[in-house]
């Protein structure tokens, strides 16, 4: 009988450990926990919501820097430049006011211009000169002799067309104002020595190499028209151009 009880004792000890080990009735309940876990969420939406805030700050950085990658992007392809060329001219002046008869010259002159492309058009301001020198004789032995030169501020206008690698052809015109100046001796003797100044107009063609991202050349010709002066019904000249552009 006693083996029995003693039997029985362990077997309650045995089953109260158990169900107190196994979080039962026998188990304290830790009445912080669920403060400890709200916390614990707390933290996590909070460093959440930080993450979230860094990567809204490092997007808009993106967005800064890629318009930044744009605009020099967009400045590589619509560089500024400065033009220095030089021309070869020849020009017809219709002296009807003076002499009644038409004049042939020839000369040098130069050119420097301040401009910027877009993509495959490009403007420029343009300052140039050229001076033409006279020397005829007429049927009855009188001798012409004197010049004329042109300074020129003009607005140009060019569109370039892809040929082959780094060449291209182009079309321009120009819009301004011309100042003219002649002086003709005749025998000797002095005609006219006048200048004025009107409105001029040229057009033309050429072709284009890019030797650099940063120097072209061009080469081509130009036609000028002169409005009536004092000194010429009309003044047309001819001119090769070969230029060096330096982009910046």
């Amino acid at each position: 009988m006693k083996k029995v009880l003693s039997a029985m004792a362990v077997s309650a000890f045995v089953l109260t450990a158990g169900v107190a080990l196994a979080g039962g009735p026998g188990k304290k309940m830790d009445a912080g926990c669920p403060e400890e876990c709200q916390q614990q969420i707390d933290d996590l939406n909070s460093s959440q919501a930080q993450q979230n805030e860094e990567l809204g700050a490092h997007s808009k950085q993106l967005e800064n820097h890629e318009g930044r990658i744009t605009a020099l992007e967009e400045d590589a392809y619509d560089p500024w430049y400065a033009r220095v060329g030089m021309r070869y001219a020849w020009m017809t002046q219709d002296l009807g006011y003076v002499l009644d008869r038409n004049f042939d010259s020839d000369g040098w002159g130069g050119a420097l211009a301040f401009g910027r492309e877009f993509d495959q058009f490009r403007a420029e301001l343009e300052l140039a000169y050229q001076d033409m020198d006279l020397d005829e004789r007429n049927l009855w032995g009188s001798r012409f002799e004197g010049d004329g030169n042109i300074l020129t501020v003009m607005v140009n206008g060019y569109y370039s067309m892809p040929v082959y690698d780094a060449m291209s052809v182009y079309v321009m015109a120009g819009l301004g104002v011309a100042q003219y100046a002649g002086e003709m001796n005749v025998d000797g003797a002095n005609f006219y020595d006048e200048s004025d100044n009107v409105f001029a107009y040229k057009a033309g063609v050429g072709v284009s190499y890019d030797f650099t991202d940063a120097i072209a050349g061009d080469l081509g010709y130009e036609y000028l028209g002169v409005a009536d002066t004092d000194i010429a019904d009309s003044i047309n000249g001819h001119n090769v151009v070969a230029s060096v552009r330096f982009k910046f």
